[in-house]
């Protein structure tokens, strides 16, 4: 039996007549004939009864058939969609955009156990200038994936939330840590910061923070990214709230980091559009999901046992964001 009996089988059933199948098939009317014949041969049964001059009927035979058959049909078109899938996601690409607050090296951090297991996928990172342009670019397709903190002003996307980015107080090296190992946010007093310029919505959610209990905030400096802030804080004289990732980095490197209380946080994650995303963009978002609640359940792990937040954010860093395993 072949797949093109089948089809030919099904159209016949479907338009209730050869005439009209055949048409609907690009084929002639004999061509189709004899291979519902040969297949009645090959079955050794009869599928169709003559009706009228031009209709054919069913024999129970036939009607046997027909579930089975849609059913092959259906498999076949499941298998050709997989493997469609599976060449797309080897092969294909992802445009991603990022805010400030969402650093490209930050989503890169999160993605190395995607790179490891589909190297040829290519992947480009850009950053826009905020959430309002980063939704637009997304609903426009230029992008087909967007890192954002949440609220997302659109309800034509998607968001999928991947974690709360919490903003730690790095503090240059050498400054004194308070005994408990956490500061509250009104003791912050003059303490001189510097900001990311184009992190505006971070910068607005520090300083209502530190306003919520009192606090003017002090703004020494805007630095053109994160990178920019740490190098500033790390010169001495100047702190910075950077996300917790980034916080291991700067302590790793010399920085006091402390846990305010409150803690400054915000949910973040990734929005599209409703379309289905493409093979290569949904295992990206999930291997992004993966290393992110690998190191969220690491550090409540560590935590339970006593652990400082940035002690067991730290811990548990090299082994979720390194390995190049899939």
């Amino acid at each position: 039996m072949e797949l093109r009996q089948i089809e030919y089988f099904l159209a016949v059933v479907e338009h209730e007549g050869l005439n009209r199948a055949a048409q609907h098939l690009y084929v002639s009317q004999p061509a189709l004939s004899q291979a519902i014949q040969a297949l009645e041969r090959e079955l050794g049964v009869e599928l169709f009864q003559r009706v009228a001059r031009r209709s054919l009927a069913l024999t129970p035979a036939g009607t046997l058939l027909v579930p089975k058959a849609r059913a092959i049909l259906d498999d076949v078109v499941a298998a050709r969609d997989a493997l469609s899938s599976a060449r797309d996601l080897e092969v294909g690409s992802v445009s991603i955009a990022t805010m400030p607050e969402m650093s490209s090296d930050a989503v890169a951090s999160w993605i190395t156990s995607f790179r490891a297991r589909y190297p040829d996928v290519r992947l480009d990172i850009s950053e826009v200038a905020g959430v309002r342009d980063l939704c637009g670019e997304v609903t426009t397709g230029r992008y087909e994936l967007g890192f954002t903190t949440r609220p997302v002003p659109t309800k034509s996307l998607e968001f999928v939330e991947l974690g709360v980015q919490r903003l730690l107080l790095v503090m240059p090296p050498g400054s004194p840590a308070p005994s408990t190992g956490r500061l509250p946010l009104d003791a912050l007093g003059e303490l001189p910061l510097t900001i990311c310029s184009l992190a505006q919505r971070e910068n607005d959610r520090v300083a209502t923070a530190l306003r919520d209990v009192g606090v003017e905030p002090r703004l020494i400096a805007s630095m053109p990214n994160r990178h920019a802030q740490l190098t500033l804080v790390l010169g001495g004289g100047v702190h910075a709230f950077l996300p917790l990732r980034m916080a291991v980095q700067a302590r790793r490197l010399g920085a006091v980091v402390i846990e305010t209380e409150p803690l400054v946080s915000v949910p973040f994650g990734v929005a599209h559009r409703r379309a289905a995303l493409s093979p290569a963009a949904q295992e990206l978002v999930r291997h992004c999901k993966a290393t992110l609640d690998a190191w969220y359940a690491a550090i409540a792990d560590a935590q339970s046992d006593g652990a400082s937040l940035i002690d067991a954010a730290d811990a548990a860093y090299d082994d979720v964001h390194l390995p190049m395993n899939p």
